[in-house]
């Protein structure tokens, strides 16, 4: 039996009439709404605590009782997270933060898919967003003891048809695009960056003469140097500002985290331009990079130079792109790469 003052009690509010367990346990101050109307089983609720309490003072928590936060909060601490990771956890926490370990299961995975993404969203996204960033952190907590190894069940990935643009399609998409949104367009099929990438590059990370720039957020974490065609060079040099980020929002501020990778910061732009230049409306941003692998394995066929330029990690990734683009554009990949007109990018760059 708790001694005074280290117990708790059931009080009935005098506003409301609703049941309270109030108190103090191992100098924890406690005040809730006991889940029952019945006084004696908010008795039973109390002790129930009461015991729950001391036991976790006295022998630390027990397996799987800490909440989803808890866990994300040590993962982040115990080494670097990329941008992205980050951004897939907050908004993890944001839903589960509370759930306690124990009870994630696959239908908490299920649950967060419907909450996070679209009806539409492919079984990448889904592993992708919801699945790798979960069990990374639950294996984490398995690996301090606070719960059990994870179990989710990966989503069948139907392998579809890679969408890329032929140079003329290119041409006629950044014809269609403001100036603003052509600035990503072409950096993209110009020397690949993902969406973070391209979205995190600091002018001081770019060195137009040397036609180089450096990629640090990467989705493997290791720096990588990008080669600038010249075009993309001539486009650069053109734009009005030469500090911060090249990309940003129309109030000149960076980009937040959220959607980076869909790219929900200009997708009403990127509607237009595809509508307008008669593009397949499933073309992604994300697609300007297999349209920059496939072009530049049309021109130099090398698996390797492809691999280690567009920060893949094995060869298996990007046998993908390997037969997409067809015989005979490889004179408008150079012209594109290499001839890019610069005048209707003065005056206003970001993205609308």
């Amino acid at each position: 039996m708790p001694r005074k003052g280290t117990g708790l009690r059931v009080e009935i509010r005098p506003d409301t009439g609703a049941l309270t367990i109030v108190g103090t346990v191992g100098g924890e101050r406690i005040r809730k709404r006991a889940q029952s109307d019945s006084f004696r089983d908010a008795q039973e609720e109390a002790a129930a605590l009461t015991t729950e309490l001391l036991r976790t003072q006295w022998h630390g928590p027990r397996r799987g009782t800490r909440p989803f936060a808890a866990a994300v909060t040590s993962y982040v601490e115990t080494d670097q997270r990329s941008q992205n990771t980050l951004g897939r956890l907050r908004r993890l926490v944001e839903h589960a933060g509370e759930i306690k370990l124990k009870d994630i299961d696959q239908q908490t995975v299920n649950w967060l898919a419907k909450k996070l993404l679209a009806p539409e969203a492919s079984p990448a996204t889904r592993e992708r967003s919801i699945i790798v960033p979960l069990r990374a952190v639950m294996r984490h907590a398995a690996d301090l003891g606070w719960c059990d190894v994870p179990r989710f069940k990966t989503p069948k990935r139907v392998e579809g048809r890679t969408l890329f643009l032929l140079p003329d399609q290119a041409s006629a998409l950044c014809a269609a695009a403001n100036p603003a949104l052509r600035v990503l367009i072409e950096s993209i099929i110009g020397f690949g960056p993902r969406m973070s990438e391209i979205l995190e590059l600091e002018w001081s990370d770019v060195d137009l003469r040397g036609g180089r720039a450096i990629l640090w957020k990467t989705k493997t974490g290791k720096r990588r140097n990008a080669d600038l065609p010249p075009g993309i060079v001539a486009m650069l040099a053109n734009l009005p500002h030469r500090n911060g980020k090249v990309i940003r929002r129309p109030d000149g501020q960076p980009y937040a985290d959220k959607g980076r990778e869909e790219g929900g910061q200009c997708k009403t732009a990127w509607r237009t331009a595809k509508r307008r230049a008669g593009i397949d409306p499933a073309l992604t941003l994300h697609d300007l990079r297999h349209t920059w692998a496939s072009w530049h394995y049309a021109v130099h066929r090398d698996p390797v130079k492809l691999k280690l330029e567009g920060g893949w990690s094995s060869l298996d990734q990007v046998e993908r792109y390997v037969h997409l683009m067809p015989a005979g554009h490889e004179a408008a990949i150079r012209q594109f790469w290499h001839g890019i007109d610069t005048a209707p990018h003065r005056g206003a760059i970001w993205l609308s």
